[in-house]
Order: structure tokens, then C-alpha cells, then sequence
């Protein structure tokens, strides 16, 4: 066994099985082609000095192995735009939030400067903690997207582009491609919370030297769990037919017109059913932390959350009147 073939030997171990008996043929051939045209060339002969020479300059074995494989990556260059740009978004989220979270545990208690420091401290390993989670979240969805989503939707008409498409109409039902996957980013995030870390939705809150979390969600809210994950499933769902489509659709005009219809049914048992905020039910220890604050939350929030569901409601029915029109004017020929 010569060195041509102990090369392609090596070249063959970095190699995927699939395929790796052609790509070691190929290469030993055209190795013994190049030994044969360096030693005509030269008037040396095709000994083991010469081959050395020849497979040094070919270069290493795992190098060349990496030329016959496709790039390899979690996110590629396709969707490393959107991914960048939801990265942007959910940090600033976050970092609001946790201003705000700072600012209440630092108004709620009467800190000196050395308990202030350790409030400091205590948030920015949560928000730190945060970011992090919200980071491998997004990376683990896009990876998905990346494996799922037809690659031809991101490079389509790329290749092809001539100067005469400038002149054409733009097509007024064409998706932008970061609003169905802003859309199936931030609703994985909110049903994951919902289902795994409801403990996220509760108030930390500081008296007397201890932390405390005061939840602000009642059991009523959460008996409404099933049909807000059916609804955010399916608008999930429909986020990414948007994607591979690259357009809206007949179809997903009328998906859309039935996910709108049951949000506001959701919505409307919400407003005629029992409160969804109840502060003193689900505050742990069950001992009433901070009397005045929580009196505080409990005369705010109930307000709060009826009109954040009342301009839900709005919203909602303004869509849904739109999207009818768009289904049943008449056709303009």
C-alpha cells in the first residue's frame, strides 16, 4: 500500500459513509494522474519522494475531506437576518422589563446602600439567567426553522433577477418573511411561559429583609389554558404555512379569519367570567406581604387586565371586518 492510497484512506475517515467510496475513487485517480503528469514533467520517476512532494502540496487530509462537504452550520446565512433582528427585539424586551422589575423592588422597600447592592446583584444574575434562556431558546427555533423551512423561499428569483422586474407591480399579497417569524418566536415563547414557567408572571416584591413573589394571575386564568394553546398552536401553525408559502393565500385569509374568531371568543368568556387577577390567592407563604402594596395591585390590575382585553377585543374585531372585506368584495377584473 503506497502513500497515494494510505491518503485517500485518511481522507475517507472524515468522510460520511454516503457517498465515500466515489469521492475516494475520484480522488485516487486524479492523484495518480497529477504523480503521473509531475513525473513527465520533471523526467523524475513516480517513486515515494515524489508522491510525498505531491501530497504535501495537496494539502491535509482533513482539509481536503472538508472541500466534499457542504457548509455546516445551526443557523445559516438564509435566516441569520431575522434571527438577528428577533435577537434585538426579545433583548430589548427584556432589558425593559427588567428595568422596570428593578425599579418596583427598589421603590417597594426601604433599602440602605448595602441592601440596595444586593438587590443589584440579585437582578442581574436573574436578567442575565434570562437572557441566556431566551437566547438557547430562539437558537433551538431557528435551528428547526433552518432544517424545516424549503430553502428555495429564501433564494427564489435571487439568481434569475433581471432589470425589467423592476418594472413590475409588487405583489400587494406578499409576506415579509420576519413578521410570520416574529410571530412564531414570540408565540412559542408566551405558551412555553404559560405552560412551564408561570412563576414569571408573578411580582417580586421585598419586606422586612426577605423577597417575596406575589402572583397576580387567579385560577380563573389559568382554566382558560387549554384554549389559549389551541389558539396559539394553530396561529403558530399558520405562521409557517406564511413561510413556506410566501404569500397569503385564500386558504390562509380564511385561517386567519377563523384564529380572529376565536380569540374573541376567548376573549369574551374572559370578560364575563370570574377575575383573572387575584393578588392575595396565589402570594406564597400565604402571608400577606406588604399590605399597602398589595392593596396597590389589587385595586390596579383588575382594571388593567379588563382593558388590555377590551382593546384586544377591538383590535380583534377590526381585523376580522378587514380580512371579510378582502374575502368577499368583488373581484376586479
Amino acid at each position: 500500500m503506497n502513500l497515494i492510497e494510505l491518503y485517500v484512506i485518511e481522507v475517507g475517515k472524515n468522510l460520511p459513509a454516503r457517498g465515500r467510496q466515489d469521492i475516494q475513487k475520484e480522488l485516487h485517480s486524479t492523484l495518480e494522474d497529477m504523480l503521473e503528469d509531475r513525473a513527465q514533467k520533471t523526467g523524475r520517476p513516480a517513486d515515494e519522494a515524489l508522491m510525498r512532494e505531491l501530497l504535501t502540496e495537496y494539502g491535509a487530509p482533513k482539509k481536503v475531506a472538508a472541500a466534499y462537504l457542504p457548509t455546516r452550520y445551526l443557523i445559516g446565512p438564509r435566516l441569520y437576518p431575522f434571527f438577528t433582528l428577533v435577537l434585538k427585539i426579545v433583548f430589548s424586551v427584556l432589558g425593559v422589563l427588567g428595568l422596570i422589575g428593578l425599579g418596583v423592588a427598589l421603590v417597594n422597600g426601604s433599602l440602605n446602600s448595602a441592601e440596595s447592592l444586593g438587590v443589584l446583584g440579585k437582578h442581574a444574575l436573574e436578567f442575565f439567567g434570562g437572557l441566556i434562556s431566551a437566547f438557547g431558546n430562539i437558537v433551538l427555533i431557528f435551528a428547526i426553522l433552518e432544517r424545516v423551512l424549503p430553502k428555495e423561499k429564501f433564494e427564489d428569483g435571487i439568481e434569475d433577477w433581471t432589470v425589467n422586474e423592476l418594472a413590475q407591480a409588487p405583489e400587494m399579497d406578499e409576506v415579509k418573511l420576519w413578521e410570520p417569524i416574529l410571530g412564531i418566536v414570540f408565540g412559542t415563547a408566551f405558551l412555553i411561559v404559560l405552560n412551564f414557567y408561570p412563576d414569571l408572571l408573578k411580582v417580586l416584591v421585598q419586606t422586612d429583609g426577605e423577597w417575596y413573589r406575589i402572583g397576580l394571575l387567579s385560577d380563573a386564568f389559568f382554566s382558560y389554558l387549554p384554549w389559549i394553546n389551541l389558539s396559539g398552536l394553530l396561529t403558530i401553525g399558520l405562521n409557517l404555512y406564511l413561510v413556506r408559502r410566501g404569500c397569503r393565500t385564500t386558504l390562509s385569509r380564511w385561517a386567519n379569519l377563523g384564529l380572529d374568531m376565536l380569540s374573541l371568543a376567548i376573549v369574551a368568556m374572559m370578560l364575563r367570567g370570574p377575575s383573572l387577577v387575584d393578588v392575595r390567592s396565589v402570594s406564597e407563604t400565604g402571608v400577606i406581604v406588604n399590605a399597602q402594596f398589595i392593596a396597590l395591585l389589587e385595586g390596579m390590575f383588575p382594571l388593567l387586565a379588563t382593558s388590555i382585553l377590551v382593546i384586544i377585543a377591538v383590535i380583534t374585531a377590526i381585523e376580522v371586518v378587514t380580512t371579510l372585506w378582502k374575502l368577499l368584495r368583488p373581484v376586479k377584473v
